[in-house]
């Protein structure tokens, strides 16, 4: 009778972690030189997801991120996860903050009373360069110019906050 042993991986397992190697290994070519050179790959896989950003058709792009992949899965890949999440964690970070930045230009603009809440929950505001921006971002609307001043408007709220 055969013993069985608990370091039995089933063959979807493997699948499964292949498959999200093979992923892992798109969001690295996907990232820009400078955020691969942060990781500390191994310079074989270095070369590979440079051939992978250099290849534009679709059957050599896919055995590219294959051999990729099987580059992958012979190191250890935690401190790559990590920085890759870091990333992730940063954009949406930025992401919420350009969101917070338009809501407030819209407050702002469509009522300049909002003005005083504003400068309340921020901090080193130049509170007469704010309220002209505001102004005319205001005329702009009624005479539906160009957005110039709610650009403006727009990057100095994300610049403040």
């Amino acid at each position: 009778m055969a013993e069985v042993t608990d370091n039995f991986v089933s063959k979807t397992e493997l699948k499964k972690e292949a498959k999200n190697i093979h992923e892992f290994g798109m969001i690295l070519a996907s990232l820009t030189e400078l955020q691969i050179a942060q990781i500390n790959l191994p310079e074989n896989i270095l070369d590979a997801i440079k051939d992978l950003k250099n290849i534009k058709k679709g059957s050599a792009k896919k055995r590219q991120s294959l051999y990729l992949a099987k580059l992958l899965r012979e190191i250890d890949l935690s401190k790559a996860q990590n920085f890759v999440n870091q990333i992730k964690f940063e954009s949406q970070t930025e992401i919420i903050r350009l969101h917070e930045a338009e809501a407030w230009r819209d407050k702002l603009i469509s009522d300049i009373s909002n003005l005083t809440n504003f400068i309340n929950k921020a901090q080193n505001v130049d509170i007469q360069r704010l309220r002209n921006l505001v102004i005319n971002s205001q005329k702009e609307i009624k005479k539906q110019k160009s957005k110039k001043n709610q650009k403006e408007l727009f990057n100095y709220l994300k610049e403040i906050l």
